[in-house]
């Protein structure tokens, strides 16, 4: 599978840089298409996935407390976004990059204070490749909000030091891993054999890309895809009556129900009104989000990794 996801952003990146330049509008089209058909779902199943995981810890599972609680995460994180937007925004970066390295890296020891900061790390290299280099298309992003201008003096000195932080997020990485080969060098498991030069190849292909086709190459077809695999091999495991045709048709279920919630929501907040906005409002969409779908997804990994290690 990774194989296959890695040959597909090649593919993109000798079509946009040797045979033709994939317009701006191409892009957003791309992006916007993937995360209907996998960024959405990876999410939307985030119902079955509790569900899952409370039988695994042999709990009770309501679902209106799960709907209480995964709405209080996601007013309790909208909330900080709109009272103190800078550090919301550095927040979701970090969240992002724990969750981005955590799916990536599910199967190392990532339960310990060294594993949490080489996943981080991880995720924070990812990002800053896909953002630093490209850092023209991601300031009229920024801008479209108020907390954008209020905030330009930071926008700039982001803009600036953009080398800089690529280069720390790269040196925090390979800090953390070292540290972390040090203290497990014993252990190996299969899937990590050639997690280095896989990680050096999606660097190559997020370096050389626009930040759209970049984010819509790691974000939608990369994680999102290996995500919904994890996903669907986790919600079968042990439970004959999860069989994949009714995870699939419940993903589905519970996809067009998110995709109808985001449309109204789009059209009444003007969402579509140009690329820009729709890029902002996605990123937007994706921060409110993270607080709720991280926490299950990492349940999900733990038990994923205590099942590896039994």
């Amino acid at each position: 599978m990774r194989i296959i996801l890695l040959f597909v952003g090649f593919a993109t990146l000798f079509v946009h840089h040797y045979i033709q330049h994939i317009p701006v509008e191409s892009q957003f089209l791309a992006f916007a298409i993937g995360i209907l058909f996998l960024g959405i779902p990876h999410g939307a199943a985030d119902l079955l996935v509790a569900n899952q995981n409370a039988n695994i810890d042999k709990e009770r599972f309501s679902m209106p407390l799960f709907f209480v609680n995964y709405l209080a995460r996601l007013l309790g994180f909208g909330a900080i976004l709109w009272f103190f937007p800078l550090i919301g925004n550095i927040l979701f970066i970090f969240l992002a990059a724990y969750h981005f390295g955590e799916t990536d890296l599910h199967h190392f020891q990532t339960d310990t204070l060294i594993g949490k900061f080489l996943i981080t790390s991880y995720g924070l290299v990812i990002l800053s490749t896909i953002l630093m280099p490209n850092f023209d298309e991601v300031r009229p992003i920024l801008l479209i909000f108020k907390v954008g201008s209020d905030n330009l003096l930071f926008i700039n000195w982001l803009d600036s030091h953009r080398n800089v932080l690529i280069f720390s997020s790269v040196f925090l990485f390979l800090t953390s891993a070292a540290v972390y080969y040090s203290k497990y060098k014993n252990v190996v498991f299969s899937e990590n054999k050639f997690f280095s030069l896989q990680f050096l190849l999606i660097l190559v292909i997020l370096f050389n890309l626009p930040m759209v086709l970049g984010f819509t190459f790691y974000f939608v077809i990369w994680h999102s895809t290996l995500s919904l695999k994890n996903i669907t091999s986790y919600l079968q495991k042990n439970n004959s009556f999860n069989t994949a045709n009714r995870v699939f048709r419940q993903i589905v279920f519970y996809s067009l129900l998110a995709i109808g919630g985001i449309l109204i929501f789009g059209f009444a907040g003007f969402m579509f009104i140009n690329n820009n906005a729709i890029m902002a409002y996605s990123f937007l969409g994706l921060a409110v989000l993270t607080a709720p779908h991280m926490q299950i997804m990492h349940d999900m990994y733990h038990n994923i990794r205590l099942n590896h290690n039994a």
